[in-house]
């Protein structure tokens, strides 16, 4: 059963297994799309298994192919889904395993709330509580991902989740932004240099948005904003 197609990827799911199978590029020479699609499935692999040695929950892999893999199929919510005000140890958890990932140089490339599925304990969740005793949090898709010691690479991991945060959770952004921010810098040593190296990223962001549009653009950036 299809559950997802993406530009890079289609996942279907068979039982408590999810195939991810890397699309083929018709605008490239194929044996460049092949051997693109290869590396790329090899590296994910090698992600998904890093992170788990870090500390962090992801799927299993079960196993690789040239240009799939299959993967542990993960019940539960995307955490887009459930983020609310009472956000702060969901958030916390996602900031401290943002600081696993990165002490081990793992740059997921693309950490959004839909790339995290929250399982609740007991059926928690159906009844609001939201502490972090209660639910397991999984980090999905490292199909972007890679291995960097670089803070500006850090840094634009984390931008990406402050842009998303500030995009679809607006209501709370604030609330739970600062929540990540103290947690990663809680439990990543080197989270002071990526939070300076976050601040040069934003600057940059918000050069490229003032010269396409002409016109100064004021930020309501809470990038700083920890404490």
């Amino acid at each position: 059963m299809l559950i997802a197609k993406g530009a890079e990827a289609e996942l279907n799911r068979e039982g408590d297994v999810v195939v991810k199978e890397r699309i083929k590029k018709s605008y490239r020479i194929p044996e460049l799309d092949d051997k693109l699609r290869k590396r790329r499935t090899a590296l994910e692999a090698r992600l998904l298994r890093e992170a788990r040695r870090a500390g962090v929950l992801t799927p299993q892999v079960l196993e690789e192919g040239k240009t799939s893999l299959k993967i542990e199929f993960i019940d539960g919510q995307k955490v887009k889904d459930v983020l609310d005000e009472n956000c702060t140890d969901i958030c916390k958890e996602i900031g401290r395993n943002v600081a696993l990932l990165h002490s081990y140089d793992i740059i997921h490339g693309d950490l959004t709330t839909s790339n995290m599925i929250i399982k609740w304990k007991d059926g928690a969740g159906a009844r609001g509580d939201k502490h972090v005793h209660i639910f397991s949090l999984y980090f999905i898709d490292f199909g972007l991902g890679f291995i960097s010691k670089r803070e500006e690479d850090k840094a634009v991991d984390l931008y990406l989740l402050h842009e998303v945060l500030e995009s679809t959770h607006f209501t709370i952004m604030e609330k739970a932004w600062k929540a990540v921010l103290d947690s990663y810098k809680r439990h990543y040593q080197g989270g002071d240099k990526v939070i300076k190296a976050l601040l040069k990223v934003e600057s940059r962001g918000r050069y490229k948005l003032r010269t396409k549009s002409g016109r100064a653009i004021k930020s309501s950036s809470t990038l700083h904003r920890s404490n």
